[in-house]
């Protein structure tokens, strides 16, 4: 469906609108459910940041597959078999979370976005890819047994877990505007959190 290609030109997009202007020098990144890594070798490719995957998926399989390409493009990376709802990691300490398609394959996805929001630094982004509901949707879910969401769901969702500063982003062009759509939040600043 053309998502390697949809997610440079996102990533790009996002790079070139100053999304994350804190975001500079070397990076540790959470990518929960990285699949193949296609969503993480994009990031790398399209922002040229220094970065180190920390990849989590619960299928060996495909953190096999992850771990060659990721290898073979040179990326830094570790990955680690765990469900996303129980990251094996200390909180504060990812300077970034990313994942695509991953999220509607929870049965609850609060816990999900509770538990990245629990491991990034204050103030970190997430970047989430979500199918989005609608007739393609809907076909979608009929092959994979996912959910789908509106953009209005997924913030509410995504506020509920914490995060602030939302806001959706639609995929530049290609089919993957008519089957996905991004959302980018951050979690609270410290100071904010104590409130």
């Amino acid at each position: 469906m053309g998502y390697r290609y949809a997610y440079r030109n996102l990533w790009r997009s996002l790079h070139q609108g100053n999304i994350f202007p804190s975001l500079r020098g070397s990076l540790t990144v959470c990518d929960c459910g990285i699949g193949t890594a296609a969503f993480s070798l994009a990031l790398t490719e399209s922002i040229g940041t220094n970065a180190h995957i920390v990849g989590i998926d619960l299928s060996a399989e495909m953190l096999q597959k992850a771990d060659q390409w990721l290898t073979l493009a040179r990326v830094d990376h570790h990955l680690c078999q765990s469900d996303v709802r129980t990251l094996p990691f200390a909180g504060d300490f990812f300077d970034m979370a990313i994942s695509a398609h991953m999220l509607e394959h929870l049965s609850n996805p609060t816990e999900g976005l509770q538990e990245i929001y629990r491991v990034l630094r204050p103030g970190a982004p997430l970047v989430l890819v979500i199918t989005r509901s609608g007739i393609v949707g809907s076909l979608i879910q009929w092959h994979w047994g996912n959910s789908c969401f509106s953009p209005k769901e997924l913030i509410n969702l995504m506020a509920e877990a914490g995060f602030e500063n939302l806001r959706i982003i639609p995929f530049p062009f290609g089919l993957a505007r008519f089957t996905s759509f991004a959302c980018v939040g951050f979690r609270a600043c410290k100071m904010a959190e104590d409130r």
